[in-house]
C-alpha cells in the first residue's frame, strides 16, 4: 500500500509540474515576442542613469578646464616641469647633497640658462625690430602676386579687412599684453615647480601610505616610477632635438644673411615643441624671412627648403629612433591632443598636450582596466 500511494502521490507530483510548467516559458515568449515589435533593446534603468551622469560629468569636466585655465595651466606645467627635473635632484642627492641644496642647485641652473638666453635674445630682437620696414615690402609683393592670381577686388578687400582688424596699435598692446601674460604664467609655473621639488615623494609617499594593500602599494610606486620616466626622457630628448634643429636654422640664417639668426634659432627651437604643426610653422618663418632679404623667389625658398629636408629627417627617423616605443604615439592622437588642448587652453595647451597625453598612456598601460585605451594610442 505505502509503495502504491507513493507511486500516485509521484504521479501526481509529475502532473502538477507538468501543468506549472508551460507558465514560465509563456511570459518569456510574449516578453521575447514584444521586444522585436519595438525594435529597441531595453536597457536596465541603472545603465542609462550611469551613462546620463557620465556625460553630465564630462561636459562639467571640460568646462572647468577652460574656466580654471588661468590656474590649472601653471600647475599642469609645474608638475610636468618637476617630472623632468626630478631626475637631476636625485642625481646631485645620490652624490651626497643634501635635498633642498640639490633643488636650489637645480633651480638656479634653471634661471641662469633662462638669463643667459634672454641676454643672447637682446641685441638680436632689436635687430629683428629694425627690419620691421622690410616686411612692409613683402607684404608689397604677396598683395601683387594676390592681384594676379585671385584679383585685384579680392585681394584689396581682404587688406582693408585685416587692416580694420589688426591694426597698428592694437597690435602693439596684443604683442605687449602678451609678453606680459607669458611672463607672468613663466614666474608662476617657476614658484610652484621649484615648491614641488622641495616637497620630493612626499605625495608619493602618501599615496603609498594610505593604499591598504601591499601589492597596491607596488604597483602605484612602479606607475608613478614609470610615467615620471616617460615624461623625462621625452622632455630631455625632444629638448636637445629642438636645440640641435634650432642651431641648423640659426646656421642657415646665418649663412644666408637672414636678418637676426639668433633670435630665429631660438623661435625655431620653442615652435619645434608642437608636434607637426611645429615643423611647418617653421619653415613658413624661414620662408617670410628668406623673403623680407631676396626678391627672387628662388633665392627666398632655398633657406625654407632645407630647413624642411632637416625636418623631415628629425621627425620621421631621428626623434622615433631615440624617444624609443614606449614613449610614442600614434599621430591620431597626436593630432586629435593638440586639437582638444589647443581649444582649451589655447598656445600653451599646444605645448603641453604630448606630455599629458604620456601622462594619460602611461597610467593606462599599468592599469589593467584601461590597457585598452593604452593600446589605442600607442603605435
Amino acid at each position: 500500500m505505502s509503495s502504491r500511494r507513493t507511486g500516485v502521490s509521484a504521479v501526481r507530483n509529475d502532473e502538477a509540474r507538468a501543468t506549472a510548467a508551460p507558465v514560465v516559458p509563456a511570459q518569456e515568449t510574449a516578453a521575447a515576442a514584444a521586444a522585436p515589435a519595438t525594435g529597441i533593446a531595453a536597457l536596465p534603468h541603472g545603465t542609462i542613469d550611469v551613462v546620463f551622469l557620465g556625460g553630465l560629468f564630462l561636459f562639467a569636466f571640460v568646462g572647468m578646464l577652460i574656466i580654471a585655465r588661468p590656474v590649472l595651466v601653471p600647475m599642469t606645467a609645474a608638475a610636468l616641469l618637476a617630472m623632468t627635473l626630478m631626475p637631476a635632484v636625485n642625481r646631485l642627492r645620490g652624490w651626497g647633497v643634501p635635498h633642498p641644496a640639490a633643488v636650489l642647485i637645480v633651480a638656479i641652473a634653471l634661471v641662469a640658462s633662462i638669463g643667459v638666453v634672454g641676454w643672447l635674445l637682446v641685441e638680436p630682437l632689436n635687430n629683428a625690430l629694425n627690419t620691421l620696414p622690410l616686411l612692409d615690402g613683402l607684404g608689397q609683393r604677396l598683395a601683387r602676386l594676390g592681384r594676379r592670381i585671385f584679383g585685384a577686388p579680392y585681394t584689396d578687400w581682404l587688406s582693408e579687412r585685416l587692416t580694420e582688424a589688426i591694426p597698428n596699435a592694437a597690435l602693439s598692446a596684443r604683442l605687449f599684453g602678451g609678453v606680459g601674460e607669458a611672463v607672468a604664467l613663466g614666474l608662476t609655473t617657476f614658484v610652484l615647480t621649484f615648491f614641488l621639488l622641495l616637497s620630493g615623494d612626499l605625495f608619493l609617499q602618501k599615496l603609498i601610505r594610505v593604499l591598504p594593500r601591499i601589492r597596491d602599494k607596488l604597483k602605484a610606486l612602479k606607475v608613478v616610477n614609470s610615467v615620471q620616466e616617460d615624461v623625462g626622457r621625452y622632455f630631455a630628448t625632444v629638448t636637445l632635438v629642438n636645440v640641435v634643429m634650432g642651431a641648423i636654422a640659426g646656421a642657415i640664417g646665418a649663412w644666408f644673411e637672414l636678418p637676426s639668426p639668433m633670435l630665429l634659432a631660438v623661435l625655431v627651437a620653442l615652435i619645434n615643441y608642437v608636434p607637426y604643426l611645429g615643423g611647418v610653422v617653421n619653415t613658413l618663418l624661414l620662408l617670410v624671412a628668406g623673403a623680407a632679404v631676396y626678391p627672387a623667389l628662388g633665392e627666398a625658398i632655398l633657406p625654407p627648403l632645407i630647413y624642411a629636408v632637416c625636418a623631415i629627417v628629425e621627425g620621421h627617423f631621428l626623434t622615433p629612433l631615440i624617444v624609443g616605443r614606449r614613449t610614442q604615439l600614434n599621430a591620431v592622437t597626436v593630432v586629435f591632443g593638440l586639437v582638444f588642448w589647443a581649444w582649451v587652453w589655447g598656445i600653451p595647451g599646444m605645448a603641453l598636450a604630448i606630455p599629458l597625453l604620456l601622462v594619460v598612456k602611461g597610467f593606462a598601460m599599468h592599469i589593467e582596466r584601461l590597457e585598452a585605451v593604452g593600446e589605442f594610442m600607442g603605435r
